[in-house]
């Protein structure tokens, strides 16, 4: 990818060389000489750092490769042309735009940006939204027609894109994330959804990643990162970023303590089944926070509860929830054996889920079954994945002889279809 910009060409006799293919001339740049001694002659390492510029041939338009191996050059901010388009979209940049203004954000973001890079900061944040992309590569094409924040719509190259947010300190996110919940009414009862997630990370020696536990794994190292919403009014309240070693279950603590220390003391969590252990539940009991957690009935955590109550209300006309065409009943039940406080598990049924999940998991064990078909009579090691649905049998030399299912875990699991449990820790 070439830049937006000229610079000169690097003056280093014997380094570089001109090659000219078709209509441009590009300038190579030998990074290293290997010897060989069996043939007695060296090889030259060459890359292309970018191409000549055709108004100018002690100029060029560097490329990526150029910011490799030549750090130390300061890259112009500005593009190298101001062409805009004749015509801007400007429709959800007024939106957006009233949306900025309404929280106030240009006061906020001022006290840890300077005026450029304010205005600059704002159209990122804006074209992320709008392109739903974060590639810096693409912004000038954004910015070209687009209304901007920038002073007299300033159009800025992807290299000072890359370098403003490569220096964006803790301190600026973490200032204006405390300016930003300091904001909030702290008096008004929310329920905050909390989620985290993990990405693959290609691009180095980085701090923060780590091998974990990703939900795709590519075999490289992760970070994970959360984000914390009020769902009533559907507004961010804040992020966090944490090395990928880090599970969800050990994070949500950490996240207790953050919505502490911002003020937060009438709230209540809406999570997923990532999150639950004991020292969780009695970490937010010890805040005093409540917590809303849902579970498919098949999850280890509810199904004897579902069991045990199973034909009492899936038929009852007074158990139905019509809004969402579902049954339920609420009981009183502790989540762990220790547990000191009693927790109300909401069970419901649906018939259309019931339909679709027993279809799934019939589905599920023909193909499993179906998968491993070819391989008998072969010496070969099933994955573990199907002991929970079929005993398998090897000879003494390992060769794979057959499956069998495991029909009372299948029957038990066709049971389970349907059902799915809301836990609160209130009423």
């Amino acid at each position: 990818m070439y830049l937006d910009c000229v610079v000169d060409v690097p003056d280093i006799p014997g380094k570089i060389t001109h090659q000219k293919k078709k209509n441009a001339v590009y300038i190579d740049f030998e990074y290293e000489r290997i010897y060989y001694p069996e043939r007695k002659y060296t090889i030259p390492k060459r890359v292309t750092i970018g191409k000549q510029d055709p108004d100018n041939p002690e100029r060029m338009v560097p490329n990526e490769n150029f910011l490799k191996y030549f750090p130390e050059v300061e890259l112009p901010v500005q593009k190298s042309t101001i062409r805009r388009s004749y015509t801007l979209k400007v429709g959800a940049f007024i939106v957006l735009q009233q949306i900025v203004e309404a929280y106030k954000l240009p006061e906020l973001l001022g006290r840890y940006f300077n005026f450029p890079d304010l205005g600059l900061f704002l159209d990122l944040a804006i074209y992320s939204i709008i392109c739903e992309n974060n590639a810096s590569q693409y912004y000038p094409d954004y910015a070209y027609n687009h209304p901007l924040f920038t002073e007299n719509m300033h159009m800025y190259s992807d290299s000072k894109i890359s370098g403003f947010l490569s220096q964006m300190s803790d301190e600026q996110s973490m200032g204006f994330l405390n300016d930003w919940n300091a904001a909030r009414d702290h008096r008004e009862k929310i329920y905050i959804s909390y989620d985290s997630t993990n990405k693959n990370c290609q691009a180095g020696d980085l701090e923060l990643v780590e091998f974990g536990h990703p939900k795709v794994d590519l075999g490289c190292p992760i970070f994970n990162y959360a984000i914390a919403y009020d769902t009533s009014n559907q507004v961010p309240l804040f992020y966090e970023e944490y090395p990928g070693s880090i599970v969800d279950v050990s994070q949500l603590q950490y996240m207790l303590d953050r919505a502490y220390a911002y003020g937060y003391r009438k709230i209540g969590f809406i999570l997923d089944r990532g999150y639950f252990s004991r020292q969780n539940i009695e970490y937010m009991d010890q805040y005093g926070y409540d917590f809303v957690m849902m579970l498919k009935g098949r999850a280890k955590l509810v199904n004897e509860l579902i069991m045990a109550h199973r034909g009492s209300f899936e038929e009852s006309w007074n158990r139905r929830v019509k809004a969402y065409d579902v049954s339920g009943i609420t009981v009183r039940h502790k989540l762990y054996e220790s547990d000191r406080n009693d927790r109300y598990f909401h069970l419901f049924h649906s018939d259309e889920k019931q339909t679709w999940e027993r279809s799934a998991l019939k589905a599920k064990v023909e193909r499993m079954a179906a998968l491993m078909a070819p391989y008998q009579g072969k010496v070969m090691s099933v994955p573990e994945s199907y002991n929970q649905y079929f005993e398998v049998f090897y000879d003494q030399d390992g060769t794979f002889l057959a499956l069998k299912e495991k029909e009372a875990v299948i029957e038990r699991e066709l049971k389970l279809c349907g059902y799915f449990v809301i836990v609160t820790s209130k009423r």
